[in-house]
């Protein structure tokens, strides 16, 4: 009822306005967009893909015909960046089509539609691809298209006093800032406007929570890299402002570079979901020009270890944590790596894209090479999990580098102390793993915990001589050997999201998994080229 009130207000302030406003036009400035070229999505723009597809009316989301998994979340817009970059007959055709589908000047109020943060997204996406609209018929009543351009800059500034600073803020006043280019009359003070940036980039890195999510950060310098290639010196105030974007800049561009895991691909933990498809990982921190070339060693709650052989990640992200499920895996102590560059080892987070939020369509659960618990009694309820990392200790030898972790889990009147040590050579060609798992009091024979490792779609994996020893075989032909003392071991299949195309992929994991029948057990494992 707020926003509807909200909105109504701002719809009849905005009448007013325009009445005495009749000879807006737009101003057409050069914005584009970057998307990442290693994208496979271009297979499924073909003529006629969405006349054919599922469209619900209700949430404004189409099913794309080709690709069961993929669907594009109308409101945003942000599927937009992808079909610009395409930019051809059947991308043009495609976005008039969807334009009409999503009906966005209809006089029926939907919540949806103009909740903050979708009409902020959809006006960053509307004013960075201007030129490519104007490609089409779209753009053809400019007079419409200026008064939906006015009104979400009038609807977002009143929205704004009711935001508290952050992310959604940022991308509000991003939006603003680029609608300033194209609106010749409306009094939008663009010095101010970078002011209100300058601060939301002050909470998210400096004052206030940190923030963590790798997409966010790249789609965050994406923005700053264009505040600075467009802003004028009068912008930047005789180049105060100038200076604290750069400052931002230097920030963001070694965070970025220590969780880049090669192939324009990030970290993809927990609330890290390692892409995003509108934006050029290397492209962007080139275009930044940072002046700290530097790479953060800990980066944001991620260990970094960089070998001849591999790169190694490693979760230490350390607050409490409370799930309700039957089934509980804490993202702490989870580690990704790669081989030469290529991925290896990896979490399989659900993320969310421009296209469609594939967490809440693919319902993927976070599979996460850390200790998890499954409950399997048939009678019983969610029950409530607590968590909490209480050390970390990271050394080395002349040899090798350590990381050691404990973490305390409580359910159901148990607890249990989760220990992980791990042995990574200097030279990247062996890791040896400790587990040790201690509880306070045995249980039912249906309480599980497994440790699992996920391996990428594109490592070939097949048992070796008995149960506990297997080969890997990744795509450059490395052949490498997973042994571990356990017989409680087995190999199968688990559906991978794959960020490039996001298709759902067969991979292969090794799982570790033993009851509570006692109060201490160990499990070892070796990993070695």
């Amino acid at each position: 009822m707020f926003f509807k009130l909200l909105f109504f207000i701002t719809l009849n302030f905005y009448k007013v306005f325009f009445r005495y406003k009749k000879h807006y036009r737009l101003k057409y400035l050069d914005f584009n967009s970057f998307p990442c070229n290693q994208i496979n999505l271009k297979k499924n723009i073909e003529n006629g893909l969405f006349r054919n597809s599922h469209f619900n009316q209700q949430i404004n989301q189409i099913k794309i015909r080709g690709n069961k998994n993929l669907i594009i979340s109308l409101n945003s817009l942000k599927w937009l960046f992808f079909l610009s970059a395409i930019n051809n007959h059947n991308s043009r055709k495609s976005t008039e089509y969807l334009f009409k589908k999503l009906k966005i000047l209809d006089d029926n109020f939907s919540l949806l539609v103009w909740r903050p943060d979708i009409a902020g997204s959809r006006l960053l996406s509307f004013c960075l691809n201007i030129n490519y609209l104007k490609l089409t018929n779209i753009l053809s009543d400019s007079r419409l298209i200026t008064q939906l351009l006015v009104f979400h800059v009038l609807y977002l500034n009143i929205c704004k006093f009711f935001i508290p600073k952050g992310l959604l803020r940022l991308r509000i006043n991003m939006g603003i800032f680029f609608c300033s280019f194209l609106l010749r009359e409306l009094p939008i003070v663009r010095n101010k406007v970078l002011k209100d940036i300058i601060k939301d980039l002050n909470f998210l890195f400096i004052s206030g929570k940190k923030i963590r999510n790798s997409s966010d950060l790249l789609e965050i310098l994406f923005f700053i890299n264009r505040i600075m290639k467009f802003s004028t010196t009068s912008d930047f105030s005789n180049g105060l402002l100038d200076k604290k974007f750069k400052y931002f800049q230097n920030i963001i561009c070694p965070l970025l570079k220590g969780l880049s895991f090669g192939n324009g691909l990030l970290v993809r933990s927990r609330e890290s979901s390692g892409f995003s498809i509108y934006c050029e990982l290397e492209k962007e921190i080139s275009d930044a020009d940072t002046t700290d070339f530097s790479i953060i060693k800990n980066p944001i709650g991620f260990i970094r270890i960089k070998t001849p052989k591999l790169t190694f990640f490693f979760d230490e992200k350390t607050e409490f944590k409370s799930q309700d499920a039957k089934q509980f895996m804490c993202s702490a102590f989870s580690f990704e790596m790669t081989s030469g560059g290529i991925p290896f080892m990896q979490n399989n987070n659900s993320f969310s894209c421009y296209v469609g939020k594939s967490d809440e369509i693919l319902f993927l659960d976070n599979q996460m090479n850390t200790l998890g618990i499954d409950i399997q009694e048939k009678n019983s309820n969610e029950i409530l999990f607590k968590s909490k990392v209480k050390e970390i200790r990271q050394y080395r030898d002349l040899r090798n580098n350590y990381i050691e972790g404990e973490k305390e889990i409580s359910f159901n009147e148990i607890s249990l102390s989760y220990n992980r040590k791990l042995q990574l050579s200097f030279t990247g060609k062996k890791i040896l793993g400790k587990e040790r798992i201690s509880l306070n009091q045995t249980s039912k024979k249906d309480y599980f915990f497994y440790i699992p490792f996920y391996f990428h779609p594109d490592v070939e994996i097949w048992n070796s001589d008995n149960s506990g020893n297997f080969l890997l075989k990744i795509i450059n032909n490395e052949i490498w050997r997973f042994e571990t003392d356990k017989k409680n071991v087995f190999l199968e299949n688990y559906k991978f999201l794959d960020p490039l195309d996001l298709e759902i992929k067969n991979g292969k994991r090794i799982i570790l998994f033993s009851n509570f029948d006692q109060k201490e057990q160990f499990l070892n494992w070796k990993l070695y080229l």
